[in-house]
């Protein structure tokens, strides 16, 4: 049987997230100064950069076709004009009204979607189920992203609504290192969440 062409996306997926977890746990538990801090908002920038490129290879792959999915779909090319990975992407582009130079938010799971659907990739419902899950982490990844990558009003009022963060004499990125409900540390969380949300995707 065919191996699905999405095994090695979702495995350099949990490679990096696995990576970027253990590091930002070591550094926010050793101490608090600018340094670690430093260290953790660049693991949850790398965080949602790697669900960013997950997200991308994923609709790619699955406009290309020419594979299964991992629970057996076959995916043919999602157009004529696709003849090879390379030309998914300006097939996208010459979706749009105004002509652009500059993919989608692929981390942005409604602009994700939103270029899946304009490919019209064969599976387009699995992809926008999993990616529009009520419990994806990434819309919280991208708010803390954005407001670590960009500190100004509007990305400080999106990561305030997350209700993550409550502590204000110590940076609030060292509360991601903080325990959930269920035990697991907010950052694990993430990872985990994103794990799921990749496979389900990738069914």
């Amino acid at each position: 049987m065919l191996e699905s062409a999405f095994h090695d996306p979702l495995r350099r997926l949990r490679a990096e997230t696995a990576w970027l977890q253990k590091e930002f746990i070591q550094a926010a538990t050793s101490s608090s100064n600018r340094q670690t801090q430093l260290a953790c908002e660049m693991a949850v920038i790398r965080l949602h950069d790697g669900w960013a490129r997950f997200c991308r290879e994923l609709v790619v792959l699955s406009a290309f076709g020419h594979t299964v999915t991992l629970g057996g779909l076959w995916l043919s090319p999602s157009n004529v004009a696709i003849t090879n990975r390379s030309l998914v992407v300006p097939v996208l582009l010459s979706t749009y009204k105004k002509k652009r130079i500059f993919e989608p938010e692929w981390g942005d799971a409604n602009k994700c979607v939103d270029a899946a659907s304009r490919l019209s990739i064969m599976n387009l419902s699995t992809v926008a189920a999993a990616l529009g899950a009520i419990n994806s982490p990434a819309d919280e990844i991208r708010r803390v992203r954005n407001f670590c990558a960009h500190r100004k009003k509007g990305t400080a009022m999106n990561v305030a609504a997350t209700n993550l963060f409550s502590t204000p004499t110590r940076p609030m990125i060292f509360e991601l290192a903080g325990y959930t409900s269920g035990g697991s540390r907010i950052i694990e969380s993430w990872v985990t969440g994103l794990i799921i949300v990749a496979t389900a995707a990738a069914q």
